[in-house]
């Protein structure tokens, strides 16, 4: 396996931790306020779930991005 899929791999990894964390965040605080004595638990409880959605996507979708942008950027200098 080479560096540069290792590091491919662990920033999909990172970043749909820090996504479904985020995005969690955002939908129950969205659903119950932001006052509420459940807001923490359901919370944390979502972010695993979440994640094991999240994951997928980013490892699918990530590299074929990556793959956009430098094929905008190579066009562009050209």
């Amino acid at each position: 396996m080479s560096t540069e899929f290792k590091k491919l791999l662990l920033f999909g990894i990172i970043i749909s931790l820090l996504t479904s964390t985020y995005v969690t965040f955002l939908a129950t605080l969205t659903k119950q306020g932001w006052f509420t004595e459940a807001f923490l638990i359901h919370w944390v409880r979502q972010i695993p779930k979440t994640y094991l959605l999240v994951l997928p996507f980013v490892l699918v979708s990530g590299p074929m991005v990556r793959r956009f942008v430098d094929f905008i950027f190579h066009t562009s200098e050209s």
